[in-house]
This record gives structure tokens, C-alpha cells and sequence, in this order.
């Protein structure tokens, strides 16, 4: 089975390649590896915020997760099914975008699935103002026109990617032409926790 697992990886030499090594004794094989966002912590000290994409044999995929979260200094932020390689969100935001240029979908529709491609979603749906839920870590509202579009996962959004989608929002604003109303940046607040 191929799993996507999101790390805090301390950021200084050394700390990836340990986490590497633990993945291969688990039986893992890492297939991609995206540096989501650095960190600084209250101390100074530097963490790395890592989507590994590693394929394991489905028995060996809870050891696997056993070993990661005992390590010290790193910490397990999420793990779930893989949905893409990193590599991938190219292809992604290419295919999206043309679909909405030619109108082979609405930009409701478009919208919600490229943004929630891109940020590993479980959920991305248009809803009315009125039925908003309040945004938090895992849940980013934007505005959307009349209505609003929200993106939840289980597990909190990078301020990174926070920023990313922002823009993928205002683009696809742009792609899908002029709106009833301006798109503005997700509200959700940072959530470090």
C-alpha cells in the first residue's frame, strides 16, 4: 500500500536521513518527499514539516507508523492514504485549469476539486454563506463569490499551504472570470497546535 506520512523532522542534518533509515527497516520504500514548510520553534530551534510518500506491505504498515511515532525527536503529524506524489500537483493544477478555461467544468465544481486535490483533502465543497462552518486548523473557508468554499483534512493546514491556497483561489477566481465578489484569503487563523 502506498502512505502518505506528514513529519516534523528537527531541521539540521542528519535528522531526514535517521527518518529514512527507520522507514527501510520497517520494510518502507520512500518514493517521494515534499518539504512542506520550516519552522521555528520558541526556542530557535529549526523543524521541517515533510510529506514523505512511502509504499509498505499492509502488515507492516502499523509497525511501520509504531517505530516513527517512538523516535524522539520527530513527530508523526498525520498519515493516511497517499492521494499523489508530490511531483503530481503540477499535472493537477494544469488539468484543473484547462477544464475551467474550456467550460468542461463550472468553477464550483473546478474549484473544490483542485483545491482539495492539491491540499490532501478528505472534504472541498461551495456552500451559501448562511451554512459557513467557522474555520480552524484543519478547515479553510474562502470566499467564493456569493457563497464560500470550504477545505477540510484531519490534520492542520501549514501556513504554507495556507498561502498556496490562497493563491490557487484567486487564479481560479481569474480562470473562471469575473465573480460577484472578490476572493479573499482563507480565513482560517494559523493553528500551531
Amino acid at each position: 500500500m502506498e502512505v502518505m506520512m506528514r513529519c516534523a523532522v528537527p531541521d539540521k542534518p542528519g535528522s531526514l536521513a535517521h527518518l529514512a533509515g527507520v522507514i527501510s527497516d520497517a520494510g518502507g520504500d520512500i518514493q517521494a518527499v515534499e518539504v512542506v514548510e520550516h519552522v521555528v520553534d520558541a526556542d530557535g530551534s529549526g523543524r521541517a514539516i515533510d510529506d514523505l510518500v512511502v509504499v509498505i506491505d499492509g502488515e507492516a504498515g502499523a509497525n511501520l507508523l509504531d517505530r516513527v511515532r517512538d523516535l524522539p525527536d520527530i513527530e508523526l503529524v498525520h498519515a493516511g492514504p497517499s492521494r499523489g506524489h508530490p511531483g503530481d500537483a503540477v499535472t493537477r493544477i494544469a488539468v484543473a485549469l484547462e477544464a475551467l478555461l474550456t467550460g468542461q467544468t463550472e468553477p464550483d465544481r473546478g474549484g473544490a476539486t483542485l483545491l482539495g486535490g492539491q491540499l490532501r483533502a478528505h472534504e472541498a465543497r461551495v456552500v451559501s454563506r448562511s451554512q459557513a462552518p467557522e474555520p480552524h486548523g484543519r478547515r479553510l473557508v474562502f470566499d467564493w463569490g456569493r457563497d464560500v468554499l470550504v477545505v477540510e483534512r484531519d490534520y492542520r493546514f501549514a501556513d504554507a499551504e495556507r498561502e498556496r491556497a490562497d493563491a490557487l483561489v484567486r487564479l481560479c477566481q481569474l480562470v473562471a472570470g469575473p465573480g460577484d465578489a472578490a476572493v479573499t484569503p482563507a480565513t482560517s487563523p494559523p493553528d500551531h497546535g
